[in-house]
């Protein structure tokens, strides 16, 4: 047989694995459906500039994600921080307010801390990187909408939490699980993750940089627009079937690629396993993510705001006279990112004046290879399935940013999973 594993999906955690695999001597073969690797990252060209941006995952903080960080290190990228906000601006309860360094109106923001209070309490509740599952916390994977209930009656603070939730996570705040944002408060030492405390480092020569350095490591055999149709665990070995027909053979499988495209590969799973249960629910995000060079902005922005098909805007860069902006928002449907009126419209909630010469975007849920955004698990959905996220089915094991213990919803996610479960299938090939 040629190869001793197929990883199928060659975005960061199939790309970790397959690096680490070939480094204990083990013939790898990675399948990637894209005619590029790095999955939900993606560093493209912008238009027909010198200058490019981040379609995907962009940001990472290596003072809390040391995964990234190990890797950064090994491999020597150069790092950069994303250019600070001078010009602070916020939309809520229908108002552009003055923000300057209150998020909210300066006669609520007690009101505000209360909540961030609250949050901040819960979140020493949960371990982070452990038992996510525990019965003890399945009374906080609720919606995080509900969590903040009994503080959102005032106006602004009800918005500046919904804002706050959906530019994390990329979706409604009724859509996604409390216990996972208070994991990520957990992480962050049990302080508030605001806005302005966001992971604001990025690649220097982007994501492409890490993607280019996992893949030339190790000399794992690479296979680009070679999409998965079915994986068949024959018993002592695995097959993968591409859906232009072709066979490939190994003595096992890693599943590599995001849990929403699961349904879409016919996988060698019992009708009531966790895993189809969960790939059938799916995953909340569904985030709209563009850039834009914009004209007759203040230079460095930082707004947020709620009402609007963006949520979140700020500089990161500046060339030919203009401002680039990156805009987020809770609904990739909301927004087109590539259309330059609608674009220009939904940063007018910011700044009346802008005018939008060129923008680009990438809508990952109708994206067949991601079908969504980054990580968020819907509540409830931590409770039962959390302790599955490592389980190998036979043959048949699984990684991603999608399934970590720590950072899921990171690239830092991506790489945890990615090297525990190349471990793991590491002693499981030693023994077979």
């Amino acid at each position: 047989m040629h190869h001793d594993v197929l990883v199928i999906g060659g975005g960061i955690a199939g790309l970790t694995a397959a690096r680490d695999l070939a480094h204990g001597g083990y013939r790898v073969l990675v399948l990637e459906a894209r005619d590029r690797l790095g999955g939900r990252t993606w560093w493209k060209r912008f238009g027909d500039t010198d200058h490019h941006t981040e379609m995907g995952g962009t940001w990472f903080d290596e003072g809390t994600q040391l995964n990234i960080a190990r890797e950064i290190q090994r491999y020597s990228l150069p790092t950069v921080l994303s250019p600070a906000g001078q010009e602070f601006r916020v939309s809520l309860g229908g108002r552009s307010l003055a923000r300057h360094d209150q998020p909210v109106p300066l006669d609520v923001r007690p009101d505000l801390d209360k909540a961030l209070d609250h949050i901040v309490d819960q979140s020493r509740r949960v371990t982070f990187g452990s038992d996510l599952d525990s019965p003890d916390l399945h009374d906080l994977d609720i919606p995080f909408s509900e969590l903040v209930a009994p503080f959102s009656d005032q106006l602004y603070v009800g918005e500046y939490l919904s804002m706050w939730a959906a530019f994390a996570f990329g979706c409604d705040p009724s859509e996604v699980s409390a216990l996972q944002v208070l994991t990520w408060v957990a992480g962050y030492d049990n302080t508030t993750w605001t806005l302005d405390d966001a992971p604001a480092t990025k690649f220097a020569q982007g994501t492409a940089s890490l993607v280019e350095a996992l893949a030339q490591d190790g000399g794992a055999e690479i296979g680009l627009s070679a999409p998965v149709a079915s994986i068949v665990d024959a018993g002592d070995h695995v097959m993968g079937i591409t859906t232009g027909g072709e066979t490939h053979k190994a003595r096992f499988a890693l599943l590599a690629t995001p849990v929403n495209t699961w349904e879409d590969i016919e996988l060698p799973l019992p009708a009531g396993s966790p895993k189809r249960a969960f790939a059938a629910e799916g995953l909340a995000g569904h985030a709209a993510k563009l850039h834009a060079l914009v004209d007759d902005v203040p230079g460095f922005l930082m707004a947020s705001g709620w009402g609007g098909p963006l949520c979140w805007v700020s500089e990161q860069a500046n060339f030919d006279g203009g401002r680039l902006l990156v805009g987020i928002g809770e609904d990739d449907s909301a927004i087109d990112g590539t259309d330059p009126a609608q674009v220009q419209r939904a940063i007018r909630q910011f700044a009346p004046e802008a005018t939008v010469r060129m923008c680009d975007g990438h809508n990952w849920s109708t994206d067949p290879y991601a079908k969504g955004t980054w990580t968020t698990y819907r509540p409830g959905q931590l409770s039962r399935y959390y302790s599955d996220f490592p389980v190998p089915h036979g043959r048949l094991y699984f990684a991603g940013s999608d399934l970590a213990r720590g950072w899921a919803g990171f690239m830092d996610g991506a790489i945890e999973s990615g090297a525990e479960t190349a471990a793991a299938l590491g002693r499981r090939l030693s023994e077979d």
